[in-house]
């Protein structure tokens, strides 16, 4: 029983300590989407860690148009990444779909999806775009996209 104890309590007090330095592999909870939209006040595909409440608060009125007041974060222990897919090609929707470590980056996958060729173009074009909210890492980002062709 005495050896049980402590190999229960130490993930525990592992949680209460706010163990947000590294990623776990593939672990779903470690990111969450907290804002999604289909347009921007810019027609740019940007990806963008932010890091501060104050360039949190800039990219919420200026960039994304936002109203209301801003979300407030611990960005000493948190980030937040903005993925906004631009206006060319008109992406449908956009979707981050896992962050996962490995032993030198946390690789980030991200899922837009187009229509496929020869469906018709939207009559507004979208410019989808997400903030992600995710532990602050010491390590490098490895950000891709896995496209997804939609049939009409």
């Amino acid at each position: 029983m005495r050896a049980v104890l402590p190999a229960i309590l130490l993930p525990l007090l592992c949680l209460l300590s706010g163990c947000v330095q590294d990623l776990t592999a593939d672990d779903t909870s470690a990111y969450q989407i907290i804002a999604t939209g289909n347009s921007a006040q810019s027609d740019d595909k940007r990806l963008q860690v932010i890091g501060s409440q104050s360039a949190y608060d800039d990219i919420f009125y200026r960039v994304l148009n936002r109203s209301g007041m801003p979300e407030t974060f611990d960005f000493n222990n948190y980030q937040v990444l903005l993925v906004m897919s631009g206006a060319q090609p008109a992406a449908l929707t956009l979707d981050a779909v896992s962050f996962s470590a490995v032993a030198q980056q946390v690789s980030i996958t991200l899922q837009p999806q187009y229509a496929a060729e020869g469906c018709p173009q939207p009559a507004i074009v979208q410019q989808p775009w997400l903030l992600v909210l995710f532990p602050k890492v010491n390590k490098p980002l490895a950000i891709t996209e896995q496209p997804q062709m939609i049939s009409c």
